[in-house]
C-alpha cells in the first residue's frame, strides 16, 4: 500500500542512514562501505513496485560486487515508509573500484536511474561520480543534469513520479517476456 511520507519520517530515516553507516564504518575499520537506496521523487517512497525495483538493485549490486571478487562482510536492510535502503561492509579497500561498479549499474540497467548507490572509503568519505570522471546523473524527464533540474524545479513531482512508474512498468514487462 502506498502512503505519503511526512517530513518527520524523512528526517528520521536520514538520521538512521547516517547512524548505521557510521556504525558499519567503525565496526569494519579500513574497509569500504556502501548503501543502495531508491531515488524516488515526491512524498510516496514505498510501494510494491518500488520494492521490486529495490530488490532488483540489491541483487544486481551484490552480483557485481561478487563477480569482482569482493566479499561482503555484513549487510543491513532498513525498510520503512520513508524508503528502502541496504547497507554493506565490504572486504575491500578500493572504494574507487567499487564506485565504478556502482556507476556502471546506475548507467546501464533499465532501473539504474532509480538507484542511489553511495560508496564510502575507509575514512567514511563518499566517493563521487565526479572523482571518477563519470557523467553527472541525468534528469528522468529531459536528460539534462538532474541536480540542475531539481534546483530549478523544471518538472513537477507528479511528472517525475509518473516516469518512475513507467520505468518500473517497462522493466517488469520486459522481464516477463524473457
Amino acid at each position: 500500500m502506498e502512503r505519503y511520507v511526512d517530513l518527520e519520517e524523512m528526517l528520521s530515516f536520514r538520521e538512521k542512514k547516517v547512524r548505521i553507516q557510521e556504525e558499519l564504518r567503525k565496526k569494519h575499520k579500513g574497509m569500504v562501505t556502501m548503501a543502495l537506496a531508491m531515488n524516488i521523487p515526491g512524498p510516496v517512497k514505498t510501494s510494491p513496485d518500488i520494492l521490486l525495483a529495490f530488490e532488483e538493485g540489491t541483487k544486481m549490486l551484490e552480483q557485481a560486487v561478487s563477480d569482482a571478487g569482493v566479499r561482503m562482510k555484513e549487510m543491513n536492510v532498513v525498510s520503512e515508509n520513508a524508503g528502502y535502503i541496504k547497507f554493506y561492509a565490504l572486504d575491500c579497500t578500493d572504494a574507487a573500484a567499487v564506485k565504478g561498479l556502482a556507476v556502471r549499474l546506475e548507467e546501464n540497467h533499465p532501473l539504474g536511474r532509480l538507484w542511489d548507490i553511495d560508496v564510502y572509503d575507509k575514512e567514511g568519505f563518499s566517493i563521487s561520480r565526479e572523482s571518477l570522471l563519470s557523467p553527472v546523473r541525468k534528469c528522468l524527464i529531459c536528460g539534462q543534469d538532474a541536480k540542475g533540474c531539481a534546483r530549478n524545479r523544471s518538472h513537477s513531482v507528479e511528472e517525475l513520479y509518473r516516469e518512475v512508474e513507467r520505468l518500473i512498468h517497462v522493466w517488469k514487462s520486459e522481464k516477463k517476456s524473457d
